[in-house]
């Protein structure tokens, strides 16, 4: 059995449906059940050997060690230490921009296509932090060129805040370009990557990517209650954590009256996590991780690039034209397109026992486990629902 076979064997939602939905989310693991069962098995060993630190102890914490620099190995990082650990996507961002030290006159630049994860941070920073959020209107309601981003940008623009992926059409924007912008003009590029880690490459550093911040339970196979936020260290400088709690990074310095909050190296993402975090999460996020280092994101990449062209072509041959564009450079994991009655469309589809989303449009989003049946049985289903 090969190792996407293998994968698939591991996803219970395969043996239930045609699932096309992992920009959802991927329907849990086999190993992600076993990596929760782990922790609650090692929990009780460092218990009964009186380690301390927090539930999990000592075995969690080196755990947790090696899934930072299994981060830093997926999304093109070298130093762990810029890793924290959140809860979701959102949180991220959140970190960023509501303890980044913006002076009076700073602006921030996002678009109108950007998942709520990403766009609400923003407006929610205008209001609490008073720095200006200029949302620019995506190209014919669905492209994001990057020159529509770079037009918005001027001298007090410090950050740009972009998903790599559009959760709702699938379109990729180039971020190398993007990046290169950014970093003549030291403009922090902030990046959601939830909709294209673990189906694409991606390289930070070399991108000129400041922060990148993500879920574990659509392409990285993990589950929904942990996520992480790498940032460099020059970014990190600049971000103060928005609760504290003592832990690593953070403590209270009795050195003098009036007692403070110090924080031990502030180039340290550390400083950003709360006191307890999600162990069992972490324990699922290291086993999605891990197993997409395992199969090799190019080799995940070149899979589902196949599959997307064979949907896409598939849909066109139905008289269906896609709005994600089928160029590599634009696109990734999810075909979306739309139809008189996307919601009548997906309900057909679900009756023969296959699953997408549909809202504004309607969107076939393909994971690392899914096959060139699961295409075929789609595209089949697609043309005799249309046909009536």
């Amino acid at each position: 059995m090969d190792a996407f076979k293998a994968l698939r064997a591991q996803m219970p939602v395969c043996d239930r449906c045609v699932y096309l939905d992992c920009a959802y989310d991927c329907g849990g693991s086999l190993f992600g059940k076993a990596a929760a069962v782990r922790y609650f098995d090692d929990w009780a060993a460092s218990a009964a050997a009186c380690e301390r630190g927090g539930p999990g102890r000592k075995t969690f914490f080196e755990l947790a060690d090696r899934t930072r620099a299994d981060i830093c190995r997926l999304i093109g990082a070298g130093d762990p230490r810029g890793v924290c650990f959140t809860r979701n996507t959102n949180e991220g961002v959140s970190h960023i921009l509501m303890g980044f030290d913006f002076a009076p006159g700073d602006n921030i630049v996002t678009d109108d296509i950007e998942h709520p994860s990403v766009l609400m941070p923003c407006l929610n920073a205008q209001k609490l932090r008073g720095v200006e959020c200029r949302v620019v209107k995506a190209e014919q309601g669905e492209y994001l060129p990057v020159d529509l981003l770079t037009a918005a940008c001027d001298e007090h623009t410090r950050m740009i805040l972009v998903s790599h992926v559009q959760s709702g059409n699938g379109y990729k924007i180039d971020l190398s370009e993007l990046g290169a912008y950014c970093r003549e003009r030291s403009i922090y590029l902030i990046v959601d990557a939830i909709q294209s880690l673990g189906f694409n490459r991606f390289e930070a550093e070399k991108w000129g990517v400041s922060a990148v911040t993500a879920g574990g339970y659509k392409g990285l196979l993990a589950g929904e209650s942990s996520a992480f936020l790498w940032a460099s260290a020059d970014l990190l400088a600049h971000v103060w954590p928005t609760y504290t709690a003592a832990g690593f990074a953070m403590t209270v310095d009795k050195s003098q009256e009036p007692w403070t909050i110090a924080c031990k190296d502030a180039t340290w993402a550390r400083k950003l996590e709360n006191s307890s975090l999600d162990a069992p999460g972490i324990y699922v996020l290291n086993a999605g991780i891990e197993k997409v280092l395992e199969l090799g994101v190019d080799n995940i990449e070149t899979r589902i690039r196949a599959l997307y062209e064979r949907l896409w072509d598939g849909l066109k041959s139905l008289g269906i034209d896609p709005v994600t564009p089928r160029d590599y450079e634009h696109s990734c994991a999810s075909v979306a397109f739309a139809l008189e009655d996307n919601n009548a469309f997906q309900q057909a589809l679900m009756d023969k026992g296959i699953v997408m989303t549909a809202s504004r449009l309607l969107r076939a989003s393909l994971g690392a486990f899914n096959d060139e049946n699961d295409v075929d049985a789609f595209l089949k289903a697609a043309k005799e629902v249309l046909a009536k």
